[in-house]
């Protein structure tokens, strides 16, 4: 499943987002609703997609989840029909730094027709047949995806220790059954949930941005051995990530 990261979603107007404490029921988008949803050119909707776009709470909407990863448990996958409203304006002199975000950006009006939590995904990925998966979500898992762009199946294409030595910072946190682990290389940021059976790590969850060439999909892929020890060196040295921002979310859903 191929997925899509907004630059921002549109506010409900009815919502203080300078409270301390959000409900998650006041934000969260939900079936049947018509929203505002803004991307950047490299990563919008292409002609006749009906996007899986995934929504985080606010926090890590304009951070990422390395600053408060607990956000991944109340992360979604929103699916719905697009259609094209307008390509963001930069000359306004008296913006507000949320309007700074979309400057030049792409916006679109999103129909909602599915909301999935995140993590409800990536387990379902493990269990479902491909040909169900493809019914349901009309895209293959990673595994399939990878095969037919790269005959060994490799996530990450690095060649030998040296180019995971070259990582030089990692974060790390256990996010219910998951592990989610992120690291940047070069020109390269990844974002990975995981699962370890046994010692083989599988991927649930893979975003890359490798000089804005931008991948993003849930799936189920099980590592080449080589990767599967490569990951397993940057887990060993990885930072402990913390939330950074108390329990600014109250969880009612």
């Amino acid at each position: 499943m191929k997925i899509r990261l907004p630059v921002l979603w549109g506010r409900p107007a009815d919502v203080d987002y300078g409270a301390a404490q959000l409900k998650l029921s006041d934000i969260l988008p939900k079936t049947g609703q018509t929203t505002n949803v803004y991307f950047s050119e490299d990563d919008s909707p292409v002609y006749k997609e009906s996007p899986h776009v995934l929504w985080t709470p606010p926090l890590t909407e304009i951070n990422c989840w390395s600053d408060h990863p607990s956000d991944i448990l109340h992360s979604y996958i929103v699916t719905g029909q697009v259609k094209f409203i307008r390509q963001i304006p930069q000359d306004n002199e008296d913006a507000t730094p949320l309007e700074r975000m979309i400057e030049k950006k792409l916006e679109y009006e999103l129909l909602i027709t599915d909301v999935q939590p995140l993590l409800k995904l990536c387990d379902m990925v493990k269990t479902m047949s491909a040909e169900l998966w493809q019914e349901h979500y009309g895209s293959k898992t990673l595994s399939g995806l990878l095969q037919a762009r790269n005959d060994n199946g490799t996530l990450f294409g690095y060649a030998d220790d040296s180019d995971w030595d070259a990582v030089r910072w990692i974060g790390m946190a256990n996010i219910g059954d998951y592990i989610y682990l992120n690291f940047s290389c070069h020109e390269a940021h990844y974002d990975l949930l995981l699962q370890q059976e046994g010692k083989q790590l599988f991927v649930h969850y893979f975003s890359a941005d490798i000089c804005g060439l931008i991948e993003r999909y849930i799936a189920y892929k099980k590592l080449p051995s080589s990767e599967n020890t490569g990951l397993k060196s940057l887990m060993a040295r990885a930072v402990a990530l913390k939330d950074s921002f108390g329990d600014y979310l109250l969880i009612d859903v």
